[in-house]
């Protein structure tokens, strides 16, 4: 998947299948005119809401039998939503002292070599590299990002993604 930046603020992810975006929701209001004393800027600001949004494409909607609005379902798209953001839910493991002894075998190599900022594509086939990449990346390594070895490694912190309800204070009816 392509991957693209918007600031400091939002980042994007896309194929010919789908888009995913994630933005801080309190930046977005505010770019789009909201006042920076608006309680809802302030209430997202605190709760520290990103937005995540996935765009299904005209190929993956046919794939799904979705490209007719009576197949849709919230059952269905809650899926797809849970399907598409599985990836996210992994973590980061490339920091951990012990990460290449928890590796299988014949994959160690690779991650050692991106570990220590090597170029991959000068290391194997491009077969070779994205078999090994596809079983590194459930371990939580992508040797097909290029490793920056001048930042310090960063534990990490598991974040539980889950819907925010609204506040009670915040009503749905438009102000006369």
């Amino acid at each position: 998947m392509k991957r693209g930046q918007a600031g400091d603020e939002s980042i994007w992810w896309a194929n010919t299948r789908h888009m995913l975006k994630a933005y801080i929701k309190h930046c977005e209001m505010l770019k789009h005119g909201s006042s920076k004393d608006d309680e809802m800027v302030n209430w997202l600001r605190e709760q520290g809401v990103v937005r995540v949004e996935i765009e299904l494409k005209k190929r993956l909607l046919s794939e799904l039998g979705l490209n007719d609005l009576v197949n849709l379902s919230d059952e269905k798209l809650m899926r797809i939503y849970d399907e598409q953001l599985e990836p996210f839910k992994r973590a980061d493991r490339s920091g951990d002292e012990d990460i290449l002894d928890a590796l299988p075998r014949k994959s160690r190599v690779y991650a050692a070599a991106w570990l220590s900022g090597q170029d991959m594509k000068e290391m194997a086939s491009q077969a070779t590299l994205y078999r090994h990449a596809k079983i590194l990346r459930e371990c939580g390594i992508d040797i097909l990002q290029p490793r920056n070895v001048e930042r310090f490694p960063v534990k990490v912190r598991f974040v539980d993604l889950q819907p925010l309800a609204r506040p009670d204070w915040y009503s749905l009816e438009q102000a006369a």
